[in-house]
């Protein structure tokens, strides 16, 4: 009994043993999807309908040309299409748009062991070598077809010394010779390869076109898939058939039984849509928070992060189409499901926001694959997301601003609109004296000329109030003391400095004051003194009426005063002054006249705050020798 027994457990494990070769054997001549259901001729070529009637088309009329592009992504059917037009034109039956595909030279091209159809890797036989092996087998006649066909992928990997050594034999084949080139990336062939070529751009895959292609190839398999199993591989696929199969032959091998959404996601490692549409209320509600507790769960680490922003990226692409197209809006990557998630978060967010939120998730998908805290940037990004609504936008800002510079009100009966998410900040006023020490003196106003249908004074006090260096109540009516402080705040570093060596102005008589210096500042002195035109216009912009000044200088132990009189000695300097301001007056006349500067005042409602006198003036040109 006991032999009996060893001899039965003896057969047991030889038949096991028999199985797994049977398995085994059939493994290794299993084929892919993507070679298996590759088309054979137009009628099954799918989403490329325009290169199909064009190539059809010309094998009808006879007009075949010698060498054909054909350029697209990935996976879309040109290196198929190349092979159908071999078979076309050398079925035996034809040239025919429609290859039996029952005679020996179609069903030799179809297992790719045809003599006279000869494909070429592009990225192997780049160089010059296998371009001139190539143009010495061109001149024998094919052996079984009507003509000898070279196929060339990714044809743009050639040499430019191997594109110029084909160029002759590509311009005049003998007739027997045709050219098929394929590539991804057109904009890298020379213009002379172009210019000799029909180019067909072949197009990706539609999404409906797809998910059709891929139920018959379910059906075909003897399997079962989920609607939304099937809309989540042709997403993944992006357009390409090839990618489409090739991940649906991977996922039925996955999944026992029905092939389900949840199986495609572990095995793309990516988030089920619950999880995207708990980031997008979070990220819509504005709350980092809840945000961060999402990506610390379980099911979020779990998950590929390449996966998640692109599903994000989906989500506010759909967002996006959404607020511009309204209900009108097509080619939506969301599922049924969730349809009414994205129309809430598309209401949410407005357009300026989903705009944000997509610079945003395409810079992070940039960074992600040369980042060494794929987490952190992640989080980053998602938690900037929910912050979006705390920011103000530069529209807003800038009208704010203007109203501010305009003294209130845009309009009639509307007042101002304040912004309340930050304070405006409000730098300190600078110390003067700091100038002494050669310390740096902040230049906060601009002295502005008069504008258009206003005073001299008032430009200056309205700029002055938006920036804060005087009260909004000052101006015009001042006197000279009340004054000084801001006027050395407007001069500028080096003015100031100077001034500030001088005694406090005193004033002798009305629209008269003298500035006394000590012998030990006279190069202060000699520089105010060249600067006194610049020292009155900022007096009559701040007190509204006109100043002249005298400077004296203290002699040296002697006690004598140099008197350096700019505007007031002569008789004739106050005349001078006034006709200089009236130019002035005419210069900016000249320059609000100018069609780019009348342009920009209307646009943004702008003032002119300084000029410089010689601006729009021709230069003048220099004497020839």
């Amino acid at each position: 009994m006991a032999k009996a027994r060893t001899k039965d457990k003896s057969a047991g494990s030889e038949q096991e043993v028999d199985s797994v070769k049977s398995t085994a054997i059939s493994s290794v001549g299993y084929t892919v999807m993507a070679r298996r259901y590759r088309p054979h001729d137009f009628t099954t070529l799918v989403g490329q309908d325009s290169v199909s009637r064009a190539l059809g088309n010309a094998i009808r009329s006879g007009r075949i040309a010698h060498a054909y592009l054909f350029t697209g992504p990935r996976g879309v059917g040109k290196t198929s299409t190349a092979r159908i037009l071999a078979r076309c034109l050398n079925c035996e039956k034809g040239p025919t748009p429609t290859p039996c595909g029952e005679c020996g030279i179609c069903q030799a091209i179809t297992r790719g062991d045809e003599v006279d159809v000869l494909e070429i890797d592009g990225a192997s036989n780049r160089k010059i070598e296998h371009i001139r092996e190539l143009r010495s087998t061109v001149g024998y006649q094919p052996v079984h077809c009507r003509f000898k066909i070279y196929i060339i992928d990714e044809v743009h990997m050639l040499t430019t010394e191997a594109f110029n050594a084909l160029l002759k034999t590509l311009e005049e084949p003998p007739p027997h010779i045709k050219f098929i080139f394929a590539t991804t990336d057109p904009q890298d062939l020379p213009a002379t390869i172009l210019s000799r070529c029909q180019r067909f751009d072949f197009s990706a895959i539609p999404a409906p076109v797809m998910k059709t292609l891929l139920k018959e190839i379910i059906q075909k398999e003897g399997r079962e898939a989920e609607q939304e199993a099937i809309d989540l591989v042709c997403r993944q696929s992006g357009g390409s058939m090839r990618d489409a199969q090739s991940l649906l032959d991977q996922a039925l091998a996955y999944a026992d039984g029905t092939l389900t959404a949840q199986a495609i996601h572990e095995l793309l490692g990516s988030a089920n849509e619950d999880l995207v549409a708990l980031l997008a209320r979070c990220v819509s509600e504005g709350n980092p928070a809840g945000v961060l507790g999402v990506l610390a769960s379980p099911e979020a680490l779990a998950v590929s992060y390449k996966q998640l922003l692109l599903q994000l990226a989906s989500w506010w692409r759909d967002c996006m189409l959404l607020q511009a197209a309204g209900k009108d809006a097509t080619s939506l990557n969301v599922s049924p499901k969730f349809l009414e998630d994205v129309r809430e978060l598309a209401a949410k967010l407005g357009m300026e926001a989903t705009l944000a939120g997509l610079d945003l998730l395409d810079n992070a998908l940039m960074r992600l694959k040369d980042s060494p805290h794929q987490r952190l940037l992640v989080e980053l990004t998602m938690v900037r997301m929910a912050r979006l609504g705390e920011l103000i936008p530069v529209g807003q800002l800038a009208i704010a601003m203007l109203e501010l510079r305009g003294g209130g009100a845009t309009s009639a009966g509307t007042p101002p609109k304040v912004l309340t998410s930050a304070p405006l900040h409000r730098d300190p006023e600078p110390d003067p004296k700091k100038a002494l020490a050669g310390g740096r003196a902040d230049v906060l106003v601009t002295p502005a000329s008069p504008i258009r249908g206003g005073s001299p004074g008032l430009a200056a006090k309205q700029v002055q109030a938006v920036q804060g260096a005087v009260e909004p109540n000052a101006g015009i009516g001042r006197s000279l003391s009340d004054v000084w402080d801001d006027l050395l705040n407007s001069a500028g570093m080096t003015l100031s400095a100077g001034l500030l060596k001088a005694d406090v102005p005193m004033v002798t008589s009305p629209g008269n004051a003298v500035l006394k210096f000590p012998a030990s500042a006279a190069k202060d002195h000699d520089f105010v003194l060249s600067r006194i035109a610049r020292l009155t216009d900022l007096t009559r912009d701040l007190t509204g009426q006109s100043w002249v000044f005298k400077l004296e200088l203290e002699a040296k132990g002697v006690g004598d005063v140099n008197v350096g009189q700019a505007p007031a000695a002569p008789p004739g300097i106050l005349a001078q002054q006034q006709a200089s301001a009236a130019n002035l007056v005419q210069a900016r006349s000249d320059i609000e006249k100018i069609p780019l500067i009348t342009r920009a005042i209307e646009i943004f409602h702008a003032e002119i705050a300084s000029f410089d006198k010689d601006f729009g003036k021709p230069a003048p040109q220099a004497d020839l020798p």
